[in-house]
C-alpha cells in the first residue's frame, strides 16, 4: 500500500464514477469553499499571475471560468496534467483541482508529482509549516489499562506487551529531536503507568531533558510510592480519571462488573498520598487535576466530587459528559432528565470558583442545551450563589489560578524548566493560537500524538492521517517531512479557512461544532480573570 493510500484511504476507496458534463456545470457554494480551502490554490498567486484585482472572488472564478481558460490554481498543480492522467475527468468536463479534492486526494491520484512539489509547497507556504518549539508531544505508552470503566474504548486490554504497549526505540531514540522542541511530554495510554518501560521512560524524561514538563494521564491504580517520588521531585502535572466521589457511585457508574468497591480506595490512598508529600515538600500547587464522567448514574455526584477535588488541592476539575449516552453531533443531551440538571450544576460551581480553580466541562455540552442555561445562571445574583456553595468557597479559599499558576513556574524556573502560559499550563491542547493573522486550534501546527501501532497524528480528535513506520529509514524518522507532510499542510490550510473537515465531533475543540467558539467564550482568560472584586461587580457577567 502506498503511503497516499494509507494517509487518505486509497486501497478501500473504489475510483468515483465520473458524473455527467450537466453535474458538474452546477458550482455550490460548499465546492467555492473547498477550492479555497484547499492546500493547492492560491488565491494570491492567482490574482498576480492572471492580472485579476484583489478583489476578485479567486477560487470563484477559477471554478466557473479560469479553468476553462487554462488558468492553474496554483504553481503546484496543472490542470492540463491532471486531466491528461485521468481522462474520464476531462470526459466527465469537472474542475480538476474540484475532483482532486473530492475523490483524487483519498485514491492517492497525482501522487507523484505532488510527493516531487512537497518541499517548494511548504517553503512556500511558511505558516503552514509545523511550530513544534515550545509544543507537545504527546505518546501514548500503550493501549492497556487497568480499569473497566464501561464507557471506554481500551476496554482493559491486555495480554502480551508486544501486542498493545508502543516501541521503545521509538520514544527513546526517534522522538529526541521532538524533546529538544517541545515545552511539554503528555505520557497516556491506556494508563501511564502500566507499561513495562514507564517508570524508566519518565524517568529517562526528567534525567535527559530537564527542561521539559512531563504530564500523565491515568486512573491511579498503578500510582505507586516509586512513581509519586519521581513525580514529585521532577514536577510532574499529574491527572487522574476517579470518576467517583465514593467507591459506589465509582462502581455503579463506571466499574464494569465486580470489584470496583475495593478499586476506588486504593485509587484515592494513592492520591491522597502523593498529595500529602506534595505538600510535606512546599509544592501543593502541583497537587494532581480529576475528572469524572458524567452519565445517568453519576450526575447526582457532581457536586460531591468536587468538594472530594477541593479537598485533595486540585489544580483543574474535569467533567465529560458521556459520550456513549450522547450523540456528539446533536444539539439536545439524550438523557435530558439527568444531564440537564448536572449542567446547570457545573455552571453554577464554575461561576463560584472562577478565579481561584479551574472547572471545566464544556467538552461534548450540545450548544442549545447550553445557551439558555448559561443566561439564566449568569443572572442569579451572587449572594445567593454564595451562600447556597457556601462550602466550596471555603473550601477553596485562598486559592487563585494565577497565583497557583505562579508558584509553579516559580518551581520551574528554580528546577531550569520552561516556564508555561496558563491556557498550556492547565491543558496543553485546548488552546488557540495565532496562525497567518487568525486564531485557530493550537493543534495543527504544535502538537504530535503517537500511538503504539505508529498512528502520527497532529492531534488525536483529528481523523488518522500518518503512520510513523513510513517515516523510518536508516534508523531513524524523517521528522520534517513528517511534521510537514502534505497531509498535515493542507489540514492546517483547511483549518486556517474554517474548514474542520476530519475535525472529530468529540474533539474538545469541536464541542459546539465549531472548534474556535467554545475556546473564546469559556477559555482560561475568561475564568481566571474573575477575582474576589468580580463578586461585587456581577453586572459586567463573566
Amino acid at each position: 500500500m502506498s503511503i497516499f493510500q494509507r494517509l487518505f484511504g486509497g486501497e478501500n476507496t473504489p475510483p468515483a464514477a465520473a458524473p455527467g458534463p450537466a453535474a458538474a456545470t452546477a458550482v455550490t457554494a460548499e465546492d467555492v469553499r473547498v477550492i479555497r480551502a484547499s492546500l493547492l490554490f492560491d488565491e494570491t498567486w492567482y490574482r498576480r499571475q492572471y492580472g485579476f484585482g484583489e478583489y476578485l472572488d479567486a477560487a470563484g472564478h477559477y471554478l466557473t471560468t479560469g479553468w476553462r481558460e487554462g488558468k492553474d490554481p496554483s504553481p503546484f498543480f496543472s490542470n492540463e496534467e491532471y486531466l491528461s492522467l485521468y481522462p474520464e475527468v476531462r470526459a466527465a468536463d469537472m474542475n480538476p483541482l474540484l475532483h482532486f479534492e473530492r475523490h483524487g486526494w483519498a485514491e492517492g491520484r497525482y501522487r507523484e508529482q505532488l510527493d516531487g512539489r512537497r518541499a517548494a509547497i511548504a517553503a512556500a507556504y511558511p505558516d503552514l509549516r509545523a511550530q513544534m518549539d515550545g509544543g507537545l508531544l504527546r505518546i501514548r505508552i500503550t493501549n492497556a489499562c487497568n480499569a473497566k470503566c464501561r464507557y471506554c474504548g481500551v476496554r482493559n486490554t491486555f495480554g502480551a506487551e508486544k501486542d498493545h504497549a508502543m516501541e521503545p526505540v521509538w520514544y527513546y531514540e526517534y522522538c529526541r529531536p521532538l524533546y529538544e522542541q517541545v515545552a511539554i511530554v503528555l505520557v497516556t495510554g491506556g494508563d501511564a503507568y502500566i507499561a513495562a518501560e514507564s517508570y524508566n521512560y519518565l524517568r529517562f524524561l526528567s534525567e535527559k531533558y530537564p527542561r521539559l514538563t512531563v504530564m500523565t494521564e491515568s486512573n491511579g491504580i498503578a500510582f505507586t510510592e516509586k512513581f509519586q517520588l519521581l513525580a514529585a521531585k521532577n514536577l510532574f502535572k499529574t491527572h487522574f480519571s476517579i470518576n467517583g466521589s465514593s467507591p459506589e457511585i465509582f462502581a455503579q457508574s463506571c466499574w464494569e462488573g465486580p470489584g470496583g468497591e475495593t478499586v476506588f480506595p486504593r485509587m484515592l490512598q494513592n492520591i491522597e498520598s502523593y498529595v500529602e508529600r506534595l505538600k510535606a515538600a512546599d509544592k501543593l500547587c502541583f497537587a494532581p487535576s480529576l475528572s469524572l464522567v458524567i452519565n445517568r448514574d453519576s450526575a447526582g455526584d457532581v457536586l460531591d466530587f468536587t468538594r472530594l477535588a477541593l479537598r485533595l488541592h486540585a489544580w483543574y476539575i474535569g467533567f465529560f459528559f458521556d459520550y456513549s449516552e450522547n450523540d456528539m453531533d446533536s444539539d439536545y443531551f439524550a438523557c435530558p432528565e439527568t444531564s440537564r440538571p448536572a449542567l446547570r450544576t457545573l455552571m453554577e460551581i464554575e461561576r463560584v470558583l472562577a478565579g481561584r480553580v479551574m472547572v471545566y466541562f464544556r467538552l461534548w455540552v450540545p450548544v442549545k442545551e447550553a445557551a439558555a442555561m448559561q443566561a439564566e445562571v449568569e443572572a442569579i445574583p451572587w449572594d445567593a450563589l454564595a451562600a447556597k456553595y457556601a462550602d466550596l468557597l471555603s473550601l477553596s479559599e485562598g486559592r487563585s489560578l494565577v497565583g497557583d499558576l505562579d508558584r509553579r513556574n516559580e518551581w520551574r524556573q528554580k528546577q531550569g524548566k520552561r516556564v508555561l502560559p496558563l491556557d498550556a499550563d492547565y491543558s496543553p491542547s485546548v488552546q488557540l493560537a495565532e496562525r497567518a493573522g487568525e486564531s485557530r486550534c493550537f493543534a495543527p501546527w504544535g502538537e504530535i500524538d503517537l500511538y503504539p501501532d505508529g498512528r502520527l497524528d497532529f492531534c488525536g480528535w483529528f481523523q488518522p492521517t500518518l503512520n510513523l513506520k513510513d517515516f523510518i529509514g536508516n534508523d531513524t524518522v524523517d521528522w520534517e517531512a513528517a511534521l510537514n507532510s502534505l497531509a498535515y499542510m493542507a489540514a492546517r490550510k483547511r483549518i486556517l479557512n474554517g474548514e474542520f473537515r476530519g475535525c472529530q465531533a468529540c474533539c474538545p475543540m469541536n464541542s459546539v461544532k465549531n472548534p474556535i467558539t467554545p475556546v473564546h467564550q469559556y477559555g482560561y482568560e475568561r475564568l481566571s480573570r474573575r477575582g474576589e472584586a468580580a463578586k461585587h461587580d456581577d453586572s459586567q457577567g463573566l
